[in-house]
Formats: structure tokens, sequence, C-alpha cells
């Protein structure tokens, strides 16, 4: 008996050495026993004795070092390292345009100094992101849920002007317009979330992919007008899209074509509420025609003009060449606007105070010491880093960049489609969505094509908390691919296949 047992527990220690992913032993080892078990009871109804069976059946499962290398290459974490070299490139290339770009060294340091704990979270989240997720959803979901509640519940007292914290004689300004543009982008993963949970009640899982986005909509555009529209429409778009996606990956349990029309037409009463409301009627008109809303050199719309004015005179290989006439031109904002006539000082602050000045009487050079770097729009440093570098040296290394892009988009999706789990690939789709669409914002953007306010480029172009949020979406991609053959989960019963 005991040396039956020594030979059982010394397959299964053999077996259990070789996986890799530590956590997962205790689970490999009750498989192996359950195999174990299963043809010790064979053996016995042809007629052994327990202990000869049970001898039998554990010998009949081979080498134990042999299994347990077998299932280590099934199950085992999966590192990318295609992707890993392009996230490092493009956080190395975001690192040196924060050094060539800023001209203060107070925003040099600021640049730089953003990329530390982004970087660290980027690392956290690819080794717990996703185990997190699996083995906190409940929690996870009550605390995000009661963090939108006080943030709106604060955004509330924001819309009634209460917009400052006094500490003794200091006050603070709060900026939530950055908490809230993130905010609303997180709510998505979130969401993704409860779908999943929601995954053996189709009807329910459809309502909630409707009226949460339905409702984020006139909540947010209440209280916070027009600056988060562009997070606004990544979100809806990348709700939709993972939504979809879930159902492809069946995910629900359904008809899939009963599923794709619920979630197709609900999605579409969603965008067209967002559609009809002003302020995104305003947003698409200046992003759609900038040359029909340009009013001051102050404008978004302005800075579309420019661009796009002076990506035309750029050659393929080699910078724009411009004389120094022409540069004061475009600094003072005289090619496109004219003469301001006759206005006094006075008058003049009055108009840039109120955003009605078309020239720029604030020079800090005149025509003999004027620079391309005079000229360009403002927040060129972060916004317009794609136009700078093509403006700088040609549309040849400008494609080559939007190419690098293209294909650091290429790998994230390509991870995505082979990660098998319905959590892992739901959650994972919707951050890939999430980075893409911020980045096809920011390259029209960059194009003169600017819509609402500027997006960021997930790695490179970065401010104080969109590193934060992109890299927690990008972690999150790391750890799903990571973990998916290792951490596993139900499907819907019903739903086909189980995806996890």
């Amino acid at each position: 008996m005991d040396r039956k047992q020594d030979c059982e527990a010394a397959f299964l220690e053999d077996a259990a050495q070789q996986i890799a992913y530590k956590p997962l032993r205790l689970s490999i080892i009750r498989e192996l026993q359950g195999h174990i078990e299963d043809r010790a009871e064979e053996y016995e109804a042809e007629g052994m004795g327990p202990d000869e069976a049970r001898k039998k059946a554990v010998l009949a499962m081979g080498d134990g070092v042999v299994v347990g290398t077998e299932l280590n290459a099934v199950h085992c974490v999966r590192p990318n390292r295609l992707l890993a070299l392009f996230s490092a490139f493009l956080l190395l290339g975001g690192i040196l345009s924060a050094s060539y770009m800023f001209w203060s060294p107070e925003q040099m340091a600021n640049g730089y100094l953003y990329y530390i704990p982004g970087t660290a979270l980027l690392i956290f989240m690819t080794y717990k992101g996703y185990p997190g997720l699996v083995w906190y959803q409940k929690p996870l979901l009550a605390m995000a849920v009661l963090l939108m509640l006080c943030e709106a519940g604060y955004s509330l007292l924001t819309r009634l002007n209460f917009t400052m914290v006094r500490f003794g004689g200091i006050t603070l300004h709060l900026p939530l317009y950055m908490i809230r543009y993130y905010a609303v982008l997180l709510l998505g993963l979130v969401l993704a979330v409860a779908l999943y949970r929601l995954r053996t009640n189709a009807g329910k899982a459809m309502a909630a992919a409707v009226l949460i986005p339905g409702a984020v909509v006139l909540l947010h555009l209440y209280l916070y007008f027009d600056f988060i529209l562009s997070a606004m429409a990544v979100f809806l778009f990348s709700v939709t899209g993972t939504l979809l996606f879930m159902i492809h990956r069946n995910v629900f349990c359904g008809a899939k074509k009963t599923l794709y029309g619920l979630a197709v037409a609900g999605s579409l009463c969603v965008l067209g509420l967002f559609s009809l409301l002003p302020p995104q009627q305003t947003s698409f008109q200046a992003f759609a025609s900038p040359g029909n809303h340009a009013s001051s050199m102050w404008d978004d719309t302005y800075n579309g003009v420019l661009i796009q004015d002076l990506l035309s005179r750029t050659p393929l290989i080699g910078g724009i060449s411009l004389t120094q006439s022409q540069m004061m031109d475009y600094g003072t904002g005289e090619w496109y606007f004219g003469q301001a006539e006759g206005l006094s000082e006075y008058q003049l602050q009055e108009r840039v105070k109120q955003g009605t000045l078309r020239r720029n009487p604030y020079l800090h050079y005149d025509e003999s010491t004027v620079t391309l770097w005079n000229i360009l729009p403002q927040h060129y440093h972060n916004n317009y880093l794609i136009a700078v570098v093509i403006l700088l040296f040609g549309w040849l290394p400008g494609l080559l960049f939007l190419a690098v892009i293209g294909a650091f988009y290429a790998v994230i999706f390509s991870c995505i489609l082979k990660t098998r789990g319905a959590l892992a690939g739901s959650v994972s789709f919707y951050c890939g969505l999430c980075l893409l669409f911020q980045s096809i914002l920011y390259v029209l953007g960059n194009l003169g094509y600017q819509y609402a306010a500027f997006t960021n480029l997930p790695l490179v172009s970065e401010g104080k908390l969109s590193i934060m949020a992109n890299m927690l979406f990008l972690g999150l991609i790391f750890s799903a691919y990571r973990y998916d053959r290792v951490l596993d989960l139900p499907a819907a019963p019903g739903s086909g296949p189980n995806l996890v």
C-alpha cells in the first residue's frame, strides 16, 4: 500500500515540478489524480484489486517528467517578445521626444517623470493585471461602481461651480477635466467585465451594453460639455466593437444572428443620440471643414488649417523650406487673416481674453530671428509629433513613423486574436480598441483634422494621466495574453466550446 502511494506521489511530484507557472501546479495534480482514479475504476471493473488497479493506473500514465513537460507546453505563461520590443521602441521614442520637443528644463523633467510611474504600472499590470481581474472580479466591479458614483457626484458639484479646494490660505484648482476624460475610457473596461458576468443572460447583457453607454452620454455631456467628446467617441466605438467581438466569440448564450441584430440596433441608437447633441455637431463640423470655422489664431481649427498648409509645402525627403518673411507671416497669422486694423494695446488684450483676435500681436521674435518652432501650432510638443517629424525630415520619414505605429497595432491585435479566453479576449479587445481609436484621432489631428480635444498617441505623446491609463490598457493586453492558458474560467452554458 505504501509502495503504491509512493509510486503515485512520485509520479505527481515529477509532473508538477515541470509546470513553470507554480500557482497552476495544484490544479494539474488534481487533474492527474482524476485521470488515475478513472483508469483505476476501469481496471477494477475488469476484476483487479484496488491496490493493483491503482498501481497499474499510475504506470499507465507514463513517465511523470514527460507528462509534466507536455502539460507545461499547453498550460504555460506566454510572453510576447515582439510586442514588448515594439512597446519599448515607442516608449524610447516618447522619452526622446520629451527631451527634444520641450523647451524648458521643467517641462523636460516632467516629460521624463511621467514615464517612470507609467512604466512601473505597465510592468505591474503585465504580471498581476489579468490574474487580479480573474480572482477579484466582484470586488473590483463594486469598487469601480462606487468610484464612478463618487466621481459623478463630485462632478455635479463642479457643475455648480464648486471647482476649488481651500487649505488655509492656499486655493487648489482641481484638474477634474483630465480625470473625467480617462474615467470615461476606463468605464468601458468595467463594462466589458460586467458583460462577461452576464454572459448566461444575453437579454440583460444586451440591455446593459446599450443602456449604460446611453446614460453615460447624457450624464457626461450634461456635466462636462465638450471637453470629453473625443474620449466619449473612443469609448462608444470601443464598447460597440467589443460587444460584437464577444458575440463572435460565442461568449453569450443565444443565436448569433439575433444577438448581432440587437447589438447593432442598440449601438446605432446610442451613436445616433451622441451625434444629435449640439456640442458633438459643432465639433464634427469643425473636424470636417476646419477652414470654415477658424476665426483666430487661438482656435484649434486654425491649428488644423495651419498644419495642412505647412504639410502641403513639405517635400518627400528633407524638411520644409521657408523664407524668413514667409515664417514671419505664419507666426503673425498674416498669411491667413491679414493685418488687424488699428487696435490699441487695450483692445488687443481684450480681444485676446475674448478669443476673438485673429492675428498674433505678442511676438517674442522678429523677421531676423523667427524659426520653424515659432510658427508651429499651439502645443506642438505634445499634439503634433507626427506632423513635426514630417515638417523636419519630410513625408517619407513621417510615413515610416506611421508604418511603425501601424505594425505595433498589428502585433497587438494578433496577440488579442490568439487569446482564447472569453474574459481575457474581451478585456484585451476593448483595451486594444481604446489604444487604436486614440491613435487614429491623433493621426487625423496631425493631418489637420482635429476632432474635439486632442487625444494622445499612446506611449509616445503622453500627459500626466494619459500615460497611466494607456499603460494600464497595454499592461492588461500583455497580461491577458500571458496568462490566457493558465487561468481557466467557464464559458456560458450552451454557448459552444470553452473559449478560456
